[in-house]
């Protein structure tokens, strides 16, 4: 990334208005044995999220536990607000990938309209990962065709 750049990303991240959510919990449920887990730390995770009047940026805190009888660690699933490891709000995804899918519109098209209308700037090679992702979900769901004679 170059210097000019990421000038640029400080100060959109700066202005943009942030909301907070709290995901943090005491004690949950180890996935593998079920057994209850006492919190063992707290983590942050900033995601980008659709915005009507402004860029708007989603901090989400979550509680990390764990298991004292498998000795792992885990954390409370985000999958309802964003993939893993993803900087995007799932709204965000599913807005841009409809741009492309639905209205028909180029990537770089779509990733303009998602900036203008929505305050979010979806880069276009993310964009392009996200229709393809999809793609290959939705052929993987539908049934094959039949075979001819």
């Amino acid at each position: 990334m170059s210097e000019n750049n990421a000038a640029t990303e400080a100060v959109v991240t700066r202005a943009a208005k942030r909301h907070q959510m709290s995901l943090s919990r005491e004690t949950a449920a180890c996935p593998k044995c079920t057994a209850v887990s006492r919190r063992h730390s707290i983590g942050k995770r900033t995601l980008r999220e659709i915005g009507i009047s402004g860029p708007t940026v989603l901090e989400v805190t979550y509680s990390k536990h764990y298991c004292t009888t498998c000795r792992k660690h885990f954390s409370l699933p985000m999958d309802h607000l964003a993939q893993r490891a993803g900087r995007f709000t799932s709204r965000v995804r599913h807005t841009a990938v409809a741009l492309v899918a639905k209205e028909e519109l180029p990537l770089w098209k779509a990733s303009e309209r998602m900036r203008q209308k929505y305050h979010v700037h979806v880069p276009v090679t993310t964009l392009h990962d996200w229709v393809v992702d999809e793609m290959c979900r939705d052929s993987l769901s539908s049934p094959l065709p039949a075979a001819s004679k």
